[in-house]
């Protein structure tokens, strides 16, 4: 059994590509025991943003002077609760 090293990553796409192309195989005990991951029922989720979207984002996080996750969160909420009272 190998041992798995992280690389650090330079960009998400580089990450993506590197979990995308990992085969979990050659890390895994032979002991033909079956294995469990425990998730919690909510979890966060990666979205694609185009890089020009990203680095809008990013400024205006910056200037803002917070994350840019909490931002995006922020953005979504306002946007669904919008349309939800449009409807």
């Amino acid at each position: 059994m190998k041992k798995l090293r992280v690389p650090d990553f330079k960009s998400y796409e580089e990450e993506a590509a590197f979990w995308d192309s990992l085969d979990t195989a050659d890390f895994m005990e032979d002991d033909d025991k079956w294995f469990r991951f425990d998730t919690p029922h909510k979890r966060a989720v990666r979205v694609a943003i185009l890089p020009e979207v990203a680095e809008e984002l990013m400024r205006s996080a910056r200037a803002q002077g917070v994350p840019i996750e909490t931002l995006v969160n922020v953005l979504l909420i306002e946007r669904i609760q919008g349309s939800t009272a449009a409807s």
